[in-house]
């Protein structure tokens, strides 16, 4: 039961996380070089054409929302803490791959989507035994 605790918890953790860091950056952009945030009908009208610095904001978020989920779910885990924390990175890469279903990607925003979730939540797991 506390590795269940400790997986959700990480996944909700993770997934808050990302949701700020994606929201805070798109804020930031908009400020500092005029680039508005795009609804998801927006960014699926223009596909592959999505500033660059705008999908960056996502790969950060995809990495930092795993770092987050699997620090929390490590620190909960009543044993093999990187094995938790990669479970939540597992999970939150099930979601970015059905979010790269949904419209088209540059080739390497889909190579970081999957690159980033997994090595992230490690971090966080190795974070939490300091």
């Amino acid at each position: 039961m506390k590795s269940l605790i400790a997986i959700v918890a990480g996944i909700i953790v993770g997934g808050v996380t990302g949701f700020l860091v994606q929201s805070a950056g798109d804020m930031l952009l908009g400020h500092f070089i005029g680039l508005e945030a795009i609804s998801a009908q927006g960014a699926a009208a223009l596909g592959k054409d999505r500033a660059t610095e705008a999908l960056l904001v996502v790969v950060a978020a995809y990495f930092l929302g795993p770092l987050a989920g699997g620090y929390v779910a490590a620190r909960l885990a009543p044993f093999t803490p990187a094995y938790h924390a990669m479970t939540v990175g597992g999970f939150q890469m099930i979601f970015g791959v059905i979010a790269l279903a949904l419209f088209p990607h540059p080739l390497w925003f889909s190579v970081a989507t999957f690159l980033t979730f997994i090595p992230g939540a490690l971090v966080g797991s190795a974070l939490s035994r300091v």
